[in-house]
């Protein structure tokens, strides 16, 4: 079952179409969760969660409503700390559109410049269609399991 878009993105999204977030860093966005070597420091799976909505943001609204776009691949490099107060503002910019692939150039700074910087790469699905092959998925690892419960009452 084919889940990837049997539309032309050129109809909805262009080259150079945005969008731009801001977040003040919490105490919940520090690394205390995943290191206490540096706590107050805005945690870099908190930073991509940013970049990742961005780019979001940048694509789905502008999709028909039975199509949205997932995530394929990431490249980021989180070049310098941001403090718990901080204001970071985050931008996702598509730089190519190809088939059903869509690059977005990431970037990321707070009040002192930089934090992060990268390219993300999200492909646009037929809800539907991937909901289904989910869920076909998700069956046969039940059937899975139950095959081998049997296995092991015999």
């Amino acid at each position: 079952m084919k889940e990837v878009c049997e539309l032309d993105l050129n109809d909805f999204l262009s080259v150079g179409q945005n969008a731009i977030t801001q977040h003040m860093v919490e105490p919940s966005d520090a690394t205390n969760g995943y290191s206490n070597a540096f706590p107050g420091l805005l945690a870099t799976p908190g930073l991509l969660h940013w970049m990742i909505d961005a780019s979001i943001d940048a694509i789905d609204p502008y999709l028909p409503d039975d199509y949205a776009s997932i995530g394929i691949s990431v490249h980021f490099v989180h070049t310098a700390p941001t403090s718990v107060g901080m204001t970071v503002t985050v931008h996702a910019g598509i730089i190519a559109i190809t088939d059903h692939d869509i690059t977005l150039s990431i970037k990321a700074w707070d009040e002192q410049g930089e934090i992060g910087h990268g390219i993300h790469k999200r492909a646009v699905v037929s809800k539907k269609m991937l909901l289904a092959k989910a869920d076909e998925r998700t069956k046969l690892l039940l059937r899975r399991q139950t095959n081998k419960q049997v296995g092991g009452m015999q």
